[in-house]
Protein backbone atom coordinates (compact mmCIF):
# COMPACT_ATOMS: atom_id res chain seq x y z
CA UNK A 1 0.00 0.00 0.00
CA UNK A 2 2.84 2.25 1.00
CA UNK A 3 4.48 1.91 -2.45
CA UNK A 4 1.12 2.28 -4.53
CA UNK A 5 0.73 5.41 -2.74
CA UNK A 6 4.50 6.79 -3.87
CA UNK A 7 3.41 6.05 -6.85
CA UNK A 8 0.89 8.04 -7.09
CA UNK A 9 2.75 10.87 -5.51
CA UNK A 10 5.44 10.86 -7.79
CA UNK A 11 2.73 9.87 -10.95
CA UNK A 12 1.07 13.57 -9.50
CA UNK A 13 4.12 15.85 -9.45
CA UNK A 14 5.22 14.17 -12.97
CA UNK A 15 1.75 15.38 -14.39
CA UNK A 16 1.73 18.83 -12.45
CA UNK A 17 5.50 19.45 -13.73
CA UNK A 18 4.40 18.88 -17.11
CA UNK A 19 1.12 20.65 -17.11
CA UNK A 20 3.14 23.68 -15.48
CA UNK A 21 5.82 23.20 -18.31
CA UNK A 22 3.22 22.94 -21.84
CA UNK A 23 1.39 26.18 -20.15
CA UNK A 24 4.79 28.26 -19.07
CA UNK A 25 6.01 27.35 -23.12
CA UNK A 26 1.89 28.35 -24.15
CA UNK A 27 2.25 31.50 -22.24
CA UNK A 28 5.93 32.37 -24.11
CA UNK A 29 4.07 31.73 -27.59
CA UNK A 30 1.52 33.72 -26.98
CA UNK A 31 3.86 36.40 -26.42
CA UNK A 32 6.04 36.10 -28.91
CA UNK A 33 2.94 35.73 -31.71
CA UNK A 34 1.96 39.02 -29.90
CA UNK A 35 5.23 40.81 -31.32
CA UNK A 36 5.16 39.80 -34.43
CA UNK A 37 1.40 40.77 -34.87
CA UNK A 38 2.62 44.07 -33.05
CA UNK A 39 5.97 44.33 -35.95
CA UNK A 40 3.35 43.54 -38.93
CA UNK A 41 0.82 46.41 -37.77
CA UNK A 42 4.10 49.05 -37.51
CA UNK A 43 5.49 47.69 -41.04
CA UNK A 44 2.33 47.31 -42.91
CA UNK A 45 2.43 50.13 -44.84
CA UNK A 46 6.28 50.23 -45.19
CA UNK A 47 7.53 49.24 -48.59
CA UNK A 48 10.40 46.71 -48.97
CA UNK A 49 13.26 49.20 -50.13
CA UNK A 50 13.96 50.38 -46.82
CA UNK A 51 13.83 47.51 -44.52
CA UNK A 52 16.58 48.66 -42.27
CA UNK A 53 17.79 52.16 -41.37
CA UNK A 54 20.74 53.17 -39.25
CA UNK A 55 20.24 56.74 -37.07
CA UNK A 56 23.46 58.91 -38.33
CA UNK A 57 25.21 62.20 -37.85
CA UNK A 58 24.79 65.04 -35.49
CA UNK A 59 21.72 66.49 -36.61
CA UNK A 60 19.96 63.32 -36.01
CA UNK A 61 17.90 62.56 -39.77
CA UNK A 62 17.78 59.27 -41.22
CA UNK A 63 20.44 58.42 -43.77
CA UNK A 64 20.69 55.19 -46.26
CA UNK A 65 23.15 53.34 -47.68
CA UNK A 66 23.62 53.06 -50.84
CA UNK A 67 23.20 49.51 -50.94
CA UNK A 68 19.46 49.93 -49.55
CA UNK A 69 18.96 53.21 -52.17
CA UNK A 70 20.16 50.26 -54.72
CA UNK A 71 17.36 47.74 -53.01
CA UNK A 72 15.11 50.14 -53.14
CA UNK A 73 14.94 50.21 -57.17
CA UNK A 74 13.65 46.58 -56.78
CA UNK A 75 10.32 48.14 -55.83
CA UNK A 76 9.97 50.47 -59.02
CA UNK A 77 8.65 47.36 -61.27
CA UNK A 78 5.34 47.30 -58.96
CA UNK A 79 4.79 50.90 -60.60
CA UNK A 80 3.62 52.93 -57.30
CA UNK A 81 6.64 55.60 -57.33
CA UNK A 82 9.47 57.33 -59.14
CA UNK A 83 12.99 57.37 -57.47
CA UNK A 84 15.23 60.16 -58.14
CA UNK A 85 18.90 59.05 -56.87
CA UNK A 86 20.84 63.12 -57.01
CA UNK A 87 19.27 64.30 -60.21
CA UNK A 88 19.18 60.54 -62.13
CA UNK A 89 15.50 60.01 -62.06
CA UNK A 90 14.23 56.06 -62.46
CA UNK A 91 10.29 55.60 -63.42
CA UNK A 92 8.05 53.48 -61.92
CA UNK A 93 7.24 50.38 -64.11
CA UNK A 94 11.23 50.16 -64.96
CA UNK A 95 12.92 46.55 -64.66
CA UNK A 96 15.62 46.85 -62.34
CA UNK A 97 17.41 44.44 -64.23
CA UNK A 98 17.39 46.93 -67.24
CA UNK A 99 18.43 49.81 -65.71
CA UNK A 100 21.64 51.60 -64.74
CA UNK A 101 22.93 52.24 -61.62
CA UNK A 102 26.60 53.01 -61.97
CA UNK A 103 25.83 56.58 -60.22
CA UNK A 104 24.98 54.86 -56.94
CA UNK A 105 27.75 55.02 -54.58
CA UNK A 106 27.20 51.54 -52.36
CA UNK A 107 29.42 53.01 -49.76
CA UNK A 108 28.12 56.79 -49.49
CA UNK A 109 25.39 57.91 -47.20
CA UNK A 110 22.12 59.25 -48.89
CA UNK A 111 19.29 61.37 -47.49
CA UNK A 112 15.30 60.70 -48.88
CA UNK A 113 13.05 63.06 -49.37
CA UNK A 114 9.65 61.48 -49.43
CA UNK A 115 6.69 63.39 -51.31
CA UNK A 116 3.44 62.38 -51.46
CA UNK A 117 0.63 63.46 -53.98
CA UNK A 118 -3.04 64.88 -53.29
CA UNK A 119 -4.38 61.21 -51.85
CA UNK A 120 -1.33 61.06 -49.25
CA UNK A 121 0.56 58.30 -51.14
CA UNK A 122 4.34 58.48 -52.10
CA UNK A 123 4.70 59.50 -55.34
CA UNK A 124 8.33 60.05 -55.61
CA UNK A 125 11.50 59.58 -53.50
CA UNK A 126 14.37 61.77 -53.89
CA UNK A 127 18.04 60.57 -52.69
CA UNK A 128 20.40 63.28 -52.07
CA UNK A 129 23.90 62.40 -51.16
CA UNK A 130 25.46 63.54 -47.90
CA UNK A 131 28.45 65.60 -48.30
Amino acid sequence: MREATISMLELAAGVALFLGASLYAFHIQAMVGGGITAADRMTQEQHAGVTTVKMTNDNGKLTYVGSEVLFTLRELEAGNFTVDVDGTVFHSGSHPEELDVSIIDLNARYHAEYIRGADGEIDRIQFVKVR
